[in-house]
């Protein structure tokens, strides 16, 4: 499977970013990475958010490989109690899994809706 996914941070950001793709790293193979977009706060009033996107392929099924990318945000501190709309120190969403005949088997709304999302995931495709 290939799965693609959003990364966003405004606590810390730089730093959550950087873990988190070196996280990444230790259950993806052909990781690649795009350029960091810096995007206003989204829902609230909030320091700026950085935003990638990152892909690579796993052998995981969805559901698995969720729990890792939440495992990885509980590492960076997230903080679950915290409003959807809120400052974060890492946020992980996968956007696109793809199959290896180039299936999507799964599409996320947040391509369509955010910015934050679609634009890094252009230099991807």
């Amino acid at each position: 499977m290939k799965y693609f996914l959003s990364l966003g941070s405004n606590i810390d950001a730089e730093k959550n970013l950087e873990f988190a793709l070196q996280e990444l790293k230790k259950i993806l193979l052909n990781v690649e990475s795009s350029s960091i977009h810096k995007t206003k706060a989204e829902g609230f009033e909030g320091d700026d958010f950085l935003n990638s996107i990152i892909c690579g392929n796993s052998e995981l099924s969805f559901e698995d490989f969720n729990k890792e990318l939440k495992l990885i945000e509980d590492k960076a501190g997230r903080n679950r109690n915290a409003p959807k709309f809120s400052a974060r120190t890492l946020d992980i969403d996968i956007v696109l899994q793809i199959d290896e005949n180039d299936d999507i088997l799964f599409e996320s709304d947040e391509i369509q809706k955010y910015n934050f999302v679609s634009a890094p995931l252009k230099e991807l495709i």
